[in-house]
């Protein structure tokens, strides 16, 4: 492999996870120390948007163009998780 073709893209944000959108090519990367999921565009090498989740995030996935983020705050109805979602566009 070519080292020139590599290249980090940093949320400096403490990200446990991370998931890719089959259908728009982002990459979303759970950041548990600032309770968000960065949006990256590796086309472009930045990140281009950031979504605030509750705190902890741990778990990203992708179904059908939206994502699902599981913040492990305990912070839900009776002390529980919570999920969040949100459309991933281009």
């Amino acid at each position: 492999m070519d080292r020139r073709d590599e290249r980090a893209i940093h949320t400096r944000r403490g990200p446990p996870t991370k998931a890719s959108s089959t259908r728009t090519g982002r990459v979303l990367v759970a950041n548990r120390t600032t309770a968000t999921v960065s949006v990256v565009d590796p086309r472009k090498g930045a990140v281009v948007k950031t979504v605030t989740t509750g705190a902890n995030p741990n778990h990203v996935t992708v179904v059908h163009g939206t994502a699902f983020v599981l913040a492990k705050s305990g912070s839900g109805p009776a002390g529980g998780d919570e999920v969040y979602r949100f459309r991933v566009t281009r």
